[in-house]
């Protein structure tokens, strides 16, 4: 992605937000933990040490739209909180906390929904992470983008590691070769999800080959940009450093991604949320509380 792209897509996001702002003040976003895994920083960021290992949160977002509420990412599979067996060895590599409380279900009860509350699930990719619990919204509508969801189901050469295929079987009917078991939008490129400028999904190949963010505008905080694995901790925009390049399945992407969410910053005092920042992850507003 060039320079003149990212100036075409701040500027869309400019043209969204002033003129369809006026539902903003509905909208209230909610911070959320699947738990947390251990690992040493060089695991997600290039350079850094391997000891000592530090716990990362498995950050997910709600956001309640007056249209629909919006899941961004769905944590752990929790499946590994009775059978630690089924993320194989993953599961001692990453020691996720896997206590009653983290899961999905329970963390949605801190603000009243249950799954079947989720009108989009909108996954930042299907990692073990992030698309663990995708398939607990049978009524919802997953949006998730094309490449991504063939990855998941068959992914190239090098990138299968982090997925787990049972996270995704649930998506697919049974006796069909297809993720056709509920409703799903296969994205090839950007969406104004509920037509109105206040959630916008950012089609971004960086961490996997159908990586998504997305941009939410509230009335008091402003924009936000919610940013899956595009960008692991806050110093990564800051000081345009690198991930791992194991887990970057386009490096540029990363780059890229880092310049626009600092246009966004210096033309829309804009701010993002990662997944996996610890320090950042603790000073945020944890559900029940909410951005507004």
């Amino acid at each position: 992605m060039i320079k003149g792209t990212i100036a075409s897509a701040v500027g869309a996001v400019v043209f969204a937000a002033t003129s369809f702002g006026v539902h903003a003040e509905d909208i209230k976003l909610y911070a959320f933990s699947s738990g947390a895994l251990t690992l040493g920083k060089g695991i997600l960021q290039n350079l850094a040490p391997l000891d000592p290992p530090i716990q990362v949160p498995v950050g997910f977002y709600v956001i309640k739209h007056p249209k629909g509420n919006v899941l961004f990412d769905t944590g752990n599979n929790d499946k590994i909180i009775t059978d630690p067996s089924y993320w194989g060895g993953a599961f001692d590599a990453l020691k996720p906390v896997n206590t009653p409380d983290v899961a999905i279900d329970v963390q949605l009860k801190k603000i009243g929904l249950t799954p079947d509350d989720i009108k989009y699930v909108v996954p930042s990719h299907l990692h073990l992470d992030h698309g663990g619990n995708v398939g607990k919204f049978p009524k919802s509508t997953i949006v998730v983008q094309k490449s991504e969801i063939q990855n998941a189901f068959w992914p190239e050469q090098g990138t299968g590691g982090p997925y787990i295929v049972g996270d995704v079987m649930p998506l697919r009917a049974p006796g069909s070769n297809y993720p056709n078991a509920q409703d799903m939008i296969q994205l090839k490129g950007d969406k104004d999800l509920f037509g109105d400028g206040t959630i916008i999904i950012k089609r971004w190949v960086a961490h996997t080959p159908g990586s998504q963010m997305a941009t939410v505008k509230l009335k008091n905080t402003g924009l936000i940009v919610l940013t899956g694995d595009n960008v692991y901790f806050r110093e990564n925009v800051e000081k345009s450093l690198p991930p791992n390049l194991v887990l970057a399945y386009s490096p540029t992407g990363f780059f890229t991604a880092y310049e626009w969410i600092r246009q966004l910053m210096a033309t829309q005092k804009a701010d993002y949320f990662t997944a996996h920042d610890p320090d950042a992850f603790k000073a945020m507003k944890k559900a029940p509380e909410y951005y507004d």
